[in-house]
């Protein structure tokens, strides 16, 4: 008998238990949820950079002016890998990095710290939490309401805003990335001057050395063709006031280090099935300040100046820089 109430008294401890757990368990759930969900603060330290350290008093480097330069550090663990960014008249700065994280801030070039009120957003609360693959973006540009972001490995366009939910971009849904690589999709996108989206592939040159690009609008998707120099492969797009459009290319070897390659394709020549090629504006490479620049966006100074602006992912690297360069545009 003595043995049957204990049996029961065990029975009943574990069932307590279990509701114990469970209750706390959704606790715990909920308030990582809640943690996500909240723009996470962090603290943001920008060093002010030459255009080279070799020539403190360089200022020039092809078609751009230096006016700015800055490498961004944080001490917080999900700070870098950021990929893609822009930047409104009124300062508010949105980037977007390699793991899955918005980085917010408001930017002001003359300030002492220039980017403050710095904040990291998941992109999707959703996310598994090893989300390189299913959240690699590489490059993001303005909707009327949130931003078009394009993403590598699960190739695709996405609309979404900081705390927004991300939903599919209808017309890229008929796009097609055979024989691209995984890590060799769009890592390039801008709006044209007739307000359809143009999209460079990373990777993939066929025997003529040409890669592959889209152009997505109201009636439809067509493709054409970019012919990249030599060794450098498309890192972001931005559209010129008057039409035209910036590419930033990169190239890297463990021998030579980075280079980047500034382009600009006029608007008349951008039409499906056209074969662009760029006219090189710029050519940044060591001893000038250089590192992984995968940001690139356009602005307007006050003055009616062209601003270039360039960004770069470390890649979560201590060999690599967070780099933010701003240039202004003559020629």
């Amino acid at each position: 008998m003595k043995q049957h109430r204990s049996s029961i008294l065990l029975v009943l401890c574990l069932a307590i238990a279990a509701v114990v757990f469970a209750f706390k368990s959704d606790l715990l759930s909920q308030s990582v949820g809640e943690a996500l969900a909240a723009p996470a603060g962090i603290e943001l330290r920008a060093e002010p950079v030459p255009l080279s350290e070799a020539d403190p008093a360089l200022t020039r480097v092809g078609a751009l002016k230096y006016l700015a330069g800055w490498a961004l550090t944080s001490p917080h663990d999900r700070f870098g890998g950021l990929s893609g960014l822009t930047i409104s008249e009124d300062g508010t700065l949105v980037a977007i990095s390699d793991q899955g994280d918005w980085f917010t801030g408001h930017f002001n070039p003359v300030a002492p710290q220039p980017i403050t009120d710095a904040e990291l957003v998941p992109f999707d609360l959703n996310m598994p939490e090893d989300s390189k693959k299913g959240f690699d973006a590489e490059s993001l540009i303005r909707l009327d309401d949130g931003f078009l972001v394009a993403f590598e490995h699960r190739h695709r366009l996405e609309m979404a805003k900081p705390g927004g939910v991300p939903t599919p971009w209808a017309p890229a849904q008929g796009m097609e990335f055979g024989g691209i690589s995984d890590n060799g999709g769009m890592e390039a996108i801008s709006w044209t001057a007739d307000g359809q989206l143009l999209a460079f592939a990373e990777r993939g040159v066929d025997v003529q050395g040409l890669s592959r690009a889209w152009l997505v609008g109201a009636d439809g998707i067509h493709g054409l063709f970019f012919k990249r120099p030599k060794n450098f492969a498309p890192t972001d797009a931005a559209l010129l006031p008057n039409g035209d459009i910036l590419l930033l290319t990169r190239f890297f070897s463990v021998v030579d280090g980075v280079a980047i390659k500034l382009l600009r394709f006029k608007a008349e020549d951008i039409r499906p099935g056209a074969t662009l090629v760029g006219e090189e504006l710029a050519h940044l490479a060591p001893p000038l300040t250089v590192d992984n620049l995968e940001g690139l966006e356009v602005g307007t100074g006050a003055d009616g100046t062209t601003l270039v602006y360039m960004l770069s992912d470390d890649n979560f690297s201590s060999n690599q820089r967070t780099l933010l360069l701003m240039f202004a545009l003559e020629g």
